[in-house]
């Protein structure tokens, strides 16, 4: 099991990392994950400020894309942990909700770390309303990542069969260069965090790593360009219209 414990030292860094190169969702180019984000990103700003009523965000963490809910009458977070979730549900609890009580829910990054899916997109599916909105965004091919939950991945085709209704947008996002960039940079990062001895070498060079990321992210950006295949993405964004 991973170790949430944050030593003194990783503390100073991560504080000071992220004053350098942001944080999530305003990562900046040199940050080293600023690929995993940068297209779900773009295209989060540009559907969620169109849904409008009740909202509810499923793993909404620390809230990072309420700001873009601007014509929401509400706004309600749920999560298995966390200080900004306004409701805290276990994994295979029912949902405190209503039948039918929300016009749009969302699960971001949230698919592969659910254990029992169809248990939490039965309730995805009761809790929102006839002809209301399922905006769901997961990762395909990446690492390994909240260890032990992390359980599975989902092709675009797997994607638009994991709920019965209309495919309103499904959008396969990165291509070749991303994907091989992000699977580098998290496993360099992996790799520095490994013991004590490579996490202190990791603080020393950090002049070096976040010139040298940006310099990854660019390449792996320019090689999306040129990537016709479509096969090759490192993450899905698909939204659903529930049937009437």
């Amino acid at each position: 099991m991973e170790n949430n414990q944050e030593s003194r030292l990783g503390r100073l860094y991560r504080q000071t990392y992220e004053a350098l190169c942001g944080k999530h969702p305003h990562l900046r180019p040199w940050h080293f994950q600023w690929l995993d984000t940068v297209y779900l990103v773009r295209t989060l700003k540009l559907r969620l400020p169109q849904l409008t009523g009740r909202v509810l965000d499923v793993g909404c963490g620390d809230k990072p894309y309420r700001p873009l809910f601007a014509q929401a009458t509400e706004y309600v977070g749920i999560d298995v942990a966390g200080r900004e979730a306004d409701y805290i549900v276990a994994p295979d609890a029912v949902f405190p909700f209503d039948d039918a009580s929300f016009d749009v829910v969302l699960a971001t990054q949230v698919v592969e770390h659910v254990e029992n899916l169809p248990h939490t997109l039965g309730e995805i599916s009761r809790v929102c309303k006839p002809g209301g909105m399922i905006v769901l965004s997961f990762p395909f091919l990446y690492n390994e990542h909240g260890s032990p939950y992390d359980f599975q991945r989902f092709t675009k085709h797997g994607a638009a069969r994991l709920l019965p209704y209309e495919v309103h947008t499904l959008e396969c996002q990165g291509g070749f260069g991303s994907t091989v960039v992000i699977l580098t940079l998290n496993w360099l990062e992996n790799s520095f965090n490994a013991n004590k001895l490579t996490r202190l070498l990791k603080a020393l060079t950090l002049p070096l790593w976040i010139p040298f990321c940006l310099v990854m992210n660019g390449l792996g950006l320019l090689l999306d360009q040129i990537d016709w295949t479509e096969k090759f993405y490192n993450n899905v964004f698909v939204m659903f219209r529930k049937l009437l």
